[in-house]
């Protein structure tokens, strides 16, 4: 409701109700870039303006629209490369997690080995107190026999506390290892397993893994991670480049529109025909004959509420468009041609990263390597000194 400010109408003010109804949809052709949409607009107009013809009136119109690039967008546009860069991006999230998932098995395969050695060590210290006990129960014997000073039984005593100390400090590092291992295979912090006792089943003699440093760099240069991530992320900046050359290009359209529209309505009852006025005591005259006809023919043209949508069916009223639609910059697309070099920059950045990635896993490898070797070599020499 508005005030009235027109000369024509009489009302104070004018009140206005419309009821819209529409649809859309829009298709796409990614082979070629086309784009094709349809509107179907529909919609309901009463008002007790004495000045409108129709209330109720309807309107209602199909629209049918093609729009295909000739150079920038025919080979690749917006909505490819989101689809490409979404392909890749999945690539890139099922890596991330095999990545994650390696890192979590590693951890948990160590921890596992952690508590291990910590069970074992906790057995030899508290062997070490057993062998200590006994010393001193023997230490005590030779001193009651005259064989041993008094003071060698306080060196024994020292050395039983010593030991004693040390299983001590091997209890807290089982403790701590049972529960590193079962914060990482334990759902949450009420499951049954924190208070239970973790004892490992698997045996300790493994074999160590054979194979020559060649055979080991090609094994790793094939299944890690991070080059799997180099790589997607290479894929996707190769998009990249591929759309922002687009970009460069000149947009240049060809576009086509057929409109069917309808109308429909009923007599305003607020309506007065300005034609009409004088007529009411000379309804015969000639201009009032001709004004009556005029809006008689104007009625049955518009028809009921119905004939909004016959209209459209039968093409009643209808419009064709076609033509060229040009977006050419005065001095060329600045920021499209930044952003492509730009991203040729990111893939210069990327090829160079894949580089040293593949230096540091040759380093991580001959690590490993020396590492798995000063291990077997510690191994035998220990057992060596053990027997000793």
């Amino acid at each position: 409701t508005v005030p009235n400010v027109s000369i024509f109408s009489t009302n104070r003010t004018t009140t206005t109700g419309s009821l819209v109804g529409n649809a859309g949809f829009q298709g796409y052709i990614p082979k070629f870039g086309t784009i094709l949409t349809a509107n179907f607009n529909n919609q309901r107009v009463g008002s007790d303006n004495p000045i409108s013809i129709l209330s109720p009136q309807y309107n209602t119109s199909l629209n049918f629209t093609v729009t295909q690039p000739i150079f920038r967008g025919r080979a690749f546009d917006q909505p490819r490369r989101t689809i490409e860069i979404a392909k890749r991006n999945l690539s890139l999230t099922d890596t991330q997690f095999r990545q994650r998932s390696i890192e979590i098995i590693t951890n948990v395969q160590r921890a596992y080995w952690d508590l291990v050695y910590t069970l074992r060590n906790l057995q030899v210290q508290r062997d070490g107190v057993r062998d200590a006990k006994e010393q001193l129960a023997h230490n005590q014997r030779l001193v009651e026999e005259g064989q041993l000073a008094p003071i060698d039984i306080v060196a024994a005593e020292t050395q039983v506390a010593n030991f004693e100390q040390a299983v001590y400090e091997a209890l807290n590092q089982v403790a701590a290892a049972e529960n590193n291992l079962k914060n990482l295979i334990s759902p949450n912090k009420n499951d049954q397993l924190w208070t239970a006792s973790i004892v490992p089943v698997d045996p300790v003699d493994l074999s160590a893994p054979r194979t020559t440093l060649p055979e080991a760099l090609e094994a790793a240069l094939e299944n890690r991670p991070e080059l799997e991530l180099n790589k997607v992320q290479k894929d996707i900046n190769r998009i990249d480049q591929r759309f922002y050359r687009e970009q460069t290009k000149p947009q240049i359209d060809l576009v086509a529109s057929y409109t069917s529209s309808g109308i429909g309505g009923t007599l305003n009852p607020n309506f007065t025909n300005p034609l009409l006025r004088g007529c009411e005591t000379n309804p015969t005259a000639p201009e009032c004959v001709a004004a009556a006809q005029s809006q008689q023919t104007l009625l049955q043209n518009v028809g009921g509420s119905a004939t909004s949508f016959t209209d459209i069916l039968s093409n009643k009223y209808s419009t064709l468009r076609v033509g060229v639609q040009f977006n050419l910059p005065l001095r060329g697309d600045k920021t499209a041609k930044a952003q492509l070099g730009r991203s040729r920059v990111e893939g210069e950045r990327l090829e160079t990263q894949r580089e040293q990635l593949e230096q540091n896993i040759q380093v991580d490898v001959r690590n490993a390597l020396q590492i798995l070797r000063t291990a077997e070599a510690r191994l035998l020499t220990a057992a060596i000194s053990r027997e000793n």
